[in-house]
């Protein structure tokens, strides 16, 4: 009658062994889809401000026969940022479908779980009927010494915990798998809205580039208006260009110039005669770059630091859409070519422009077009800020990367609120997106 009890110690260790049921990965793989969601639709709330300012622009130039290519323009831009919203939009919608696919997932395993948890439980159940406290005692009593009484009794306490713990599983599972059916409840609520959302965009898309179409069919029959405008936009752009060329040009021969000058410093400091070597000294101490600048040694760090940061480059603007690309553009109107120097990018009225990565401003002026521009020198590279609606630095200011120059274009500004962003490698105009980091904002 004693060799039953004894048969128990295996089964009340299997008992104890039976393993934990976790889900962190899981739960992981849902905290990082809902926060993609969460700045998704920060990004389409962003960008929902802008498209309000350009529908209020676009309404107000429709009021003005004068201009009706700013209206084209305005609405172009207006295009591109609700195509990049609706893009946003099916992002998140993704999102949520993944959320959904994950939670059925979960549920499954919940309802796996939950029933193995039962059968287990069961079993435990069963045992504790077939044997019963008595036969407990049996175990106790037919111990052949105290260590293994106390064995014994260490286990059938641990039997005990492992009975109550089995219980609180089963009902922590059943509020686990409620709960995961109500967020599948929420989950598919907020994909059926993020589905009417995205009709309700694309239709106000497809209305909006209807208009479009409308505006080019009456910038057709106002051809010699429309090429009147186009002719002075590319003017300003060249003028920019030409300013580019002319500042570069300046730079570098007084840079030119002043080490010349500090050569001839040198040699007059060899001199024998004094008189000649004073009069020398005295012709050649003036510096000719007459404001402080930023050394050799420091260009040449600031092109191989610029140079190694290829798409890379922090954005100028927080939540920034390129509204106009960089390079050449065949109008859809009348096929003219016009040619960009560098990118436009939309954002939200006097954000902050911060530059892209060490240098120094080699000049601040306004420009025909542009509005208030900043360029700044990072050795063989240069960028240029423009249509900013207000400027923070002076002229010959060492920067860091990320330090705020100005904010961006608003209602006022010659764009609009658009923010101006030029590169240079040496004469030559890049696009800039080959060297700003992705994923884009």
């Amino acid at each position: 009658m004693t060799a039953k009890p004894l048969l128990i110690l295996p089964l009340l260790f299997l008992f104890l062994v039976t393993p934990l049921f976790a889900q962190s990965s899981i739960d992981e793989r849902r905290n990082i889809l809902l926060q993609r969601q969460s700045d998704t639709r920060s990004q389409i709330e962003n960008l929902e401000r802008q498209i309000a300012n350009y529908r209020e622009r676009v309404d107000y130039a429709a009021e003005r026969e004068d201009q009706m290519y700013r209206q084209y323009e305005e609405l172009t831009r207006m295009i591109t940022l609700q195509e990049e919203k609706l893009r946003q939009m099916r992002n998140e919608q993704r999102d949520i479908r993944r959320e959904i696919t994950l939670v059925e997932e979960n549920i499954i395993r919940l309802e796996n779980r939950l029933d193995d948890l039962i059968e287990e439980y069961k079993s435990t159940l069963t045992y504790v009927y077939k044997y019963g406290r008595t036969n407990d005692l049996a175990l106790l009593l037919s111990s052949t010494s105290i260590n293994q009484l106390l064995v014994r009794s260490y286990y059938l306490s641990r039997f005990d915990s492992h009975r109550r713990a089995q219980a609180d599983e089963i009902r922590e599972t059943q509020q686990n798998l409620r709960e995961e059916k109500i967020e599948l409840e929420e989950a598919q609520e907020r994909n059926t809205e993020a589905l009417a959302s995205i009709q309700r965009e694309a239709g106000e898309l497809d209305r909006r580039e209807k208009q479009l179409e409308e505006n080019i069919e009456l910038l057709r029959r106002d051809r010699r208006n429309f090429e009147d405008q186009l002719t002075r936009f590319e003017n300003q752009r060249n003028e920019l260009n030409e300013a580019l060329d002319e500042l570069m040009a300046e730079e570098k021969f007084l840079r030119e110039a002043e080490e010349e000058r500090q050569r001839r410093l040198a040699q007059a400091k060899l001199i024998e005669d004094e008189e000649e070597r004073r009069a020398a000294i005295a012709r050649y101490s003036t510096p000719i770059l007459r404001e402080s600048r930023v050394s050799d040694e420091e260009l040449s760090a600031f092109s191989d630091n610029f140079a190694s940061q290829r798409g890379q480059l922090p954005w100028p603007v927080d939540d920034g859409v390129i509204t106009e690309r960089f390079g050449e553009r065949v109008h859809p109107v009348f096929g003219t070519r016009t040619n960009n120097p560098g990118v436009n990018i939309a954002a939200s009225p006097n954000s902050s422009v911060r530059v892209v990565n060490d240098g120094y401003v080699y000049d601040i002026r306004t420009i025909q077009g542009f509005g208030d521009v900043i360029l700044v020198n990072h050795g063989s590279y240069n960028t240029a800020y423009g249509n900013l609606s207000s400027i923070y630095v002076r002229r010959n200011q060492v920067l860091q990367k990320g330090d705020v120059v100005g904010l961006s274009g608003d209602n006022d500004s010659p764009q609009g609120e658009v923010l101006f962003f030029l590169i240079r490698d040496g004469s030559q105009n890049v696009d800039p997106e080959l060297w700003l980091q992705r994923p884009l904002p």
